[in-house]
């Protein structure tokens, strides 16, 4: 049972992928606005994205031809841990500041698609 801890916390011990999972608990995204976010090429997000799947952190729902990523419920121990890191991390200015702008961007592509209809 160690295992999946460890690489939970090995991952999240990334920066990036700390800042890349700060943004989605507030809101879900696509990789053009986590890279907009997070002044990242798109190539450097999507690596990101791919090693935080791969571990069952985030999921992908498709928006042809886009996907968005949103945090996936995770079993147990592993939530636990998740949620008390992004319960510190949230005291960091520069996190509040990232949330901000995922939420903000998450909200304009919304408005923008609603008036769309």
């Amino acid at each position: 049972m160690l295992r999946p801890v460890a690489e939970l916390l090995l991952t999240l011990a990334e920066p990036t992928r700390l800042r890349i999972v700060n943004c989605l608990s507030a809101a879900p995204l696509f990789v053009s606005d986590l890279a907009a976010i997070l002044e990242l090429p798109h190539a450097t997000v999507e690596e990101h994205m791919d090693a935080l799947e791969s571990l069952g952190l985030v999921r992908t729902y498709p928006v042809v031809p886009y996907l968005l990523y949103a945090l996936a419920p995770l079993p147990g121990t592993r939530d636990r841990l998740l949620r008390s890191t992004l319960d510190a991390v949230r005291q960091d200015p520069g996190a509040q500041t990232d949330r901000a702008a995922a939420l903000s961007r998450s909200r304009s592509r919304f408005e923008t698609r609603v008036r769309a209809s």
